[in-house]
């Protein structure tokens, strides 16, 4: 993959836990948007450097490495919209992939969240970032608009004003998978339906949890 970003690649595995949190922010369009969404709740009120953020699974055996070797690099669980319209491919909701997919050119920040799960946390979190995806719940553009609309309104403690129960962005899927394993790590001043990756960074902060790439 001529995109990719190997030391990224391996700053994910050398900090690889199953069930810590992934930041990235990308440079892209639609990362650019999301990250100027946030700036309301930046200390700076700056642009966030967080546009999406994921939850690390199990490291994987797969075939990526020269002529086909084995290697073993984390899997990741998210809800996210992948559209190739001339590969006719559409990904929309909770899925699992390879972190290489957030190890390319487009990504300019990253970060991950280790929160010292208990081991029946980790479990938890896992088994319900998994059920998720089985149930194949949506990724929700239109309540990416409502967070926008509760930012701008400072009414984050409300539920989204268009929240739809089986879909969730990536931030609301993080959150709601640790606030199943009794690990939520905002309080009730911001809904679920209403989190930020940047709100999540913050939490990574306040608890001296987060480790910055690069």
């Amino acid at each position: 993959m001529a995109n990719l970003n190997k030391k990224l690649l391996e700053f994910f595995t050398d900090h690889h836990k199953p069930g810590i949190i992934g930041l990235v922010g990308t440079k892209d369009a639609i990362g650019l948007a999301i990250r100027g969404a946030q700036k309301q709740l930046t200390l700076d009120h700056k642009p966030s450097l967080w546009s999406h953020c994921f939850v690390l699974g199990d490291l994987r055996l797969d075939r990526r490495g020269a002529g086909d070797a084995q290697t073993k690099s984390p899997y990741i669980f998210e809800s996210d919209l992948l559209l190739k319209l001339f590969k006719l491919q559409l990904r929309n909701g909770a899925q699992e992939n390879w972190i290489g997919k957030w190890c390319m050119d487009k990504v300019e920040t990253a970060a991950v969240i280790d929160f010292g799960l208990k081991d029946s946390e980790r479990d938890m979190i896992l088994a319900t970032a998994l059920q998720l995806v089985d149930e194949q719940v949506l990724y929700p553009i239109h309540e990416l608009l409502g967070t926008w609309w509760a930012i701008v309104m400072k009414k984050q403690w409300q539920a989204n004003p268009v929240d739809d129960p089986h879909a969730m962005y990536c931030s609301s899927f993080v959150r709601h998978c640790y606030k199943e394993a009794g690990r939520d790590f905002l309080g009730p001043e911001v809904s679920v339906s209403n989190t930020t990756p940047e709100e999540i960074a913050q939490a990574g902060i306040k608890a001296s949890a987060i480790k910055m790439f690069g």
